[in-house]
């Protein structure tokens, strides 16, 4: 006996929408995915964010300043217990260890950052079974590459249309000498080939 159309057509929608729940938003995906290869690719955006962020909370702070009484002209019991979130996570931002902001502000822009210099010349040692001692890094300058693969597209790769700020790295052990691109962070490396 088979089942009344009806009955068909609704198990049909349910299994639909279980499978339309199971799978992710694709719009939402492309997001998330955009936002992640941002957050890797741009960290100049988070400096400028943050260097911002300060910016704000210092004019804000100011203006308090300068439109609220002073504790001295309000009676004890009219002053109020005030908690600034806003201060609170910028106060945070500024205060973790590592933050980026603070480390581009000890190192001057054009000057390649010592983790960076590190990592290529780690790399470099690893490729080539040279000591890292004997590695040295003989220039370096800031470049914007025209994608998240720094210029150099290797076969059935798939690279981010966006520009990329970062270094060109030299690298010479005395005798040889090997061109990197990096990203600002020096967390993703190219090799450039040798000419001729």
């Amino acid at each position: 006996m088979s089942k009344p159309i009806s009955e068909n057509n609704s198990n049909n929608s349910q299994n639909s929408q279980k499978r339309a729940q199971k799978q992710p938003n694709p719009l939402m995906l492309a997001l998330v995915l955009t936002g992640i290869l941002a957050w890797e690719m741009y960290p100049a955006l988070i400096h400028t964010a943050a260097a911002n962020a300060g910016a704000i909370k210092n004019s804000l702070a100011q203006r308090e300043s300068q439109e609220q009484p002073t504790p001295q002209q309000l009676p004890a019991a009219a002053v109020p217990k005030k908690i600034n979130s806003s201060g609170l996570a910028l106060n945070s931002l500024n205060s973790e260890p590592g933050n980026f902001a603070e480390g581009t502000r000890q190192n001057p822009p054009n000057q390649l950052p010592a983790t960076v210099a590190a990592t290529v010349i780690q790399e470099l040692s690893r490729q080539t079974g040279i000591a890292a001692d004997k590695l040295k890094v003989t220039e370096s300058s800031r470049q914007s590459w025209p994608n998240t693969c720094l210029g150099i597209v290797k076969a059935d790769e798939i690279c981010g249309q966006m520009i990329v700020e970062g270094w060109r790295v030299v690298v010479s052990d005395g005798r040889q000498t090997w061109v990197y691109r990096t990203n600002a962070r020096g967390n993703v490396l190219r090799l450039e080939k040798k000419a001729g």
